[in-house]
């Protein structure tokens, strides 16, 4: 029973794998950290998670893998956007042989590269200059190595510090990214990493708020007004960065498409977009959203905006570029209005008069002001689900499980009709239809009767 039961597993990772490779040209190399991050939730999470450690792969396994993906979109390596555990790439023994067999099976296709740094030197950095088009996503969540050596428990933290002066100096597109921990390691030291990102080159810069579950040690936990003061902080300090700098998850209650930043050097830079500016129009269309705003101006040939600047002023400019090419525009992520499509033709599909949407609570205001803008149609109601099972400071669809839809619902149901459908976030579920403690949505069903669909 154990073998067939680890032959299980096994063939179900390599599934993982080949679908992740498939469907989002994600390619894991392995789950060995080098570091062990104070903040990681690998350590503190409930029993009965379903998340996979994979050694190293062979050279062979990543070509075979490498067989299933897309050429014309970029290979990401050491994204954690899957069920596996994705671990340092440069702990690879082979790694180097590995990203040159990438580019020459394909030669032209952009390489994007998640690391913590502390492998990184200069024969490694010219190394990846020389892949281009390669972009490195540097976590690294302290500029005082001392710093970063105790928040991520790293005896080379001087290197991941020196490394970001080597990616610019040597030229490689490179982004940077800080886990936001003020109450462990003080306001000045956020904002002088966020300066020195900034100084060595960094396109962009992602400030994380971190997720520590129930079971995390007290003294992890922060106060529950954080995430509002770092959102504050960023505001405060977008002026002085020359970079957009964000904050993910983004705490939005509209669909105002405000421009969270600029990239320098951009279409978007060079007519005069700025941080703050909001897109009232697109060629003339007005964006229901940021998300919806970004994409009309991205699929656009020279794109025509008319734009209110935060002091009230209203221009019009026009953003040399052709139909499909980056506009240099940051902006936060609402909600495509592909989801309301969904939603609606769900509806429609059922003949329903009264729907439940089931959400983060991260998501409740997004989804309820964009389905508030429907002129009319049938009823929808938003039932924001507490994130019960990981608990802590974790409100995210994706790590919603079953027994929180569940309580939610059967809540719901006390206090008001029954639906007469039931819609789930997509993103809670695998390829299966499980979340990540491997229950079926299809238990809603069972236990309430109801129609259910994921979306």
């Amino acid at each position: 029973m154990g073998d067939n039961s680890n032959l299980l597993i096994q063939n179900y990772v390599e599934s993982l794998i080949y679908r992740g490779a498939g469907h989002g040209n994600i390619l894991p190399l392995t789950s060995r950290c080098n570091v062990r991050c104070v903040f990681c939730s690998n350590s503190s999470n409930p029993p009965g998670v379903e998340v996979y450690n994979i050694k190293p792969r062979s050279l062979d396994q990543v070509r075979q893998t490498l067989a299933v993906m897309d050429r014309s979109r970029p290979v990401v390596i050491g994204e954690s956007v899957t069920r596996i555990n994705e671990g340092e790439p440069f702990t690879h023994s082979r790694i180097e042989e590995i990203l040159t067999m990438i580019r020459s099976t394909f030669p032209r296709t952009p390489l994007q590269i998640t690391t913590n740094g502390s492998l990184l030197d200069k024969k490694r950095v010219v190394f990846l200059q020389s892949l281009a088009p390669l972009t490195v996503y540097l976590s690294l969540n302290s500029a005082d190595k001392h710093l970063r050596a105790w928040v991520m428990r790293d005896p080379q933290a001087q290197n991941a510090v020196a490394a970001a002066k080597l990616l610019g100096r040597y030229g490689v597109s490179w982004h940077g990214s800080v886990v936001a921990m003020p109450h462990l390691t003080g306001w000045n030291d956020l904002r002088n990493t966020i300066h020195y990102l900034a100084r060595c080159g960094a396109q962009t810069i992602r400030v994380f708020i971190p997720g520590f579950t129930r079971l995390a040690p007290p003294e992890l936990h922060f106060p529950t007004e954080l995430p509002g003061q770092l959102d504050c902080f960023i505001r405060e300090l977008r002026p002085d960065i020359a970079v957009p700098v964000t904050l993910e998850p983004p705490l939005l209650d509209d669909l105002r498409p405000e421009v969270a930043g600029v990239l320098s050097d951009s279409p978007a830079h060079r007519a005069g977009v700025r941080h703050g500016d909001v897109i009232n129009t697109v060629n003339g269309v007005v964006p229901v959203s940021r998300v919806h705003a970004f994409h009309l101006v991205k699929e656009a040939s020279d794109p025509v905006l008319a734009l209110r600047r935060p002091d009230g002023t209203n221009i019009t400019v026009t953003l040399q570029k052709t139909a499909g090419a980056r506009s240099g525009l940051v902006m936060d992520f609402d909600i495509d209005p592909g989801t309301i499509r969904e939603i609606n033709r769900a509806i429609t599909r059922h003949e329903v008069a009264n729907t439940l949407v089931l959400t983060s609570a991260l998501a409740d205001n997004i989804i309820k002001t964009s389905l508030h803008c429907r002129q009319s149609g049938p009823a929808i109601y938003v039932l924001p689900v507490p994130n019960g099972f990981f608990g802590g400071f974790i409100k995210t669809a994706g790590l919603l499980v079953m027994a929180d839809m569940l309580e939610a619902l059967r809540t719901y149901l006390t206090r008001h009709p029954r639906p007469d459908l039931v819609l789930l976030p997509q993103v809670a579920f695998d390829h299966r239809g499980r979340d990540i403690t491997g229950r079926s949505w299809l238990d809603i069903k069972q236990q309430f009767a109801l129609p259910v669909e994921i979306l």
